[in-house]
Parts: structure tokens; sequence; C-alpha cells
């Protein structure tokens, strides 16, 4: 065995993460899109900006009840984002599917295009390292 063979784990596990942002992005999307198409629509309200690309709304669904739940916004949407702000919104009675405002599902879908084909990128050159990083290892004469 390689005694120095921990130094070629980088590249495997920068294939592993950029395995993972690609299925996180296009499980993303599938989500989104499901919520665009197939959910409820109603009006929501601001209650506060909850991260640098997300904010907090409240809504009242169809049956009556008062629903809370985080929505991706674009960067710019998130800061400027004013409490009580109202909003069109899409969503759906499974709690695992986040609501969709409508005016920022087409900046959502820019980033996450963005973001899949940088991961699909990535994970491509990753793979061409680890090939490279075996053939080096295989083509290393062997002591006995």
């Amino acid at each position: 065995m390689l005694k120095h063979s921990w130094r070629f784990i980088g590249a495997p596990l920068l294939l592993i993460v950029s395995l993972y942002g690609l299925y996180g992005s296009m499980v993303d999307r599938r989500d989104r899109n499901d919520v665009v198409v197939h959910g409820k629509a109603a009006q929501a309200r601001v209650v506060q900006s909850s991260g640098l690309e997300s904010v907090l709304v409240v809504w009242t669904d169809s049956a009556g009840a008062r629903r809370t739940g985080q929505a991706w916004t674009g960067k710019p949407f998130a800061r400027q984002a004013q409490a009580g702000q109202e909003v069109a919104i899409k969503y759906k009675g499974d709690p695992a599917l986040q609501p969709v405002i409508l005016s920022q599902a087409p900046e959502r879908e820019r980033v996450n295009a963005w973001w899949t084909n940088a991961n699909a990128a990535a994970a491509v050159a990753m793979t061409l390292v680890c090939v490279v990083i075996g053939m080096f290892i295989l083509a290393r004469p062997r002591s006995r």
C-alpha cells in the first residue's frame, strides 16, 4: 500500500461533494416545479427575512388554517422584503414542500441552473482527476 495514499483523498471527496450539490439542485428544482404546477394559489404576508436567499411567509390555506413556511427567493428580494409585504404564492399540503413566491420562481430557476451546471462541471473535473490519480497509482512500480 502506498505510504502517502491519504494525499489522494481530496479529489474523491470533492467528487462526492459536487454530486451531493448536483442532487440537491435537482431536488430543489423538482420540488419547486411540483409546487408551481400542482400547488394551490394564495396570498401570503412576509414575516421576516430568514436568510440570505429566503423569507418567512404566513398565509391562510384553502381549509382556513394559518400556515407558515420558508420561501426561497433571490438575494435582493430577501434583503429588501418588508414585514407585512403581500406576495402571491403557491403551496402544497405536504409540509416538506416549501411555498413558492411566484414572482421569485424565475430567479430561483436561474440560480438553480447555475448551481446545477457548476456542480456537474465539478463532478466531471473531479472524475477526471480521480482517473488520472488512479492511473498514476497503477503505473507506479510496486515495491516488494
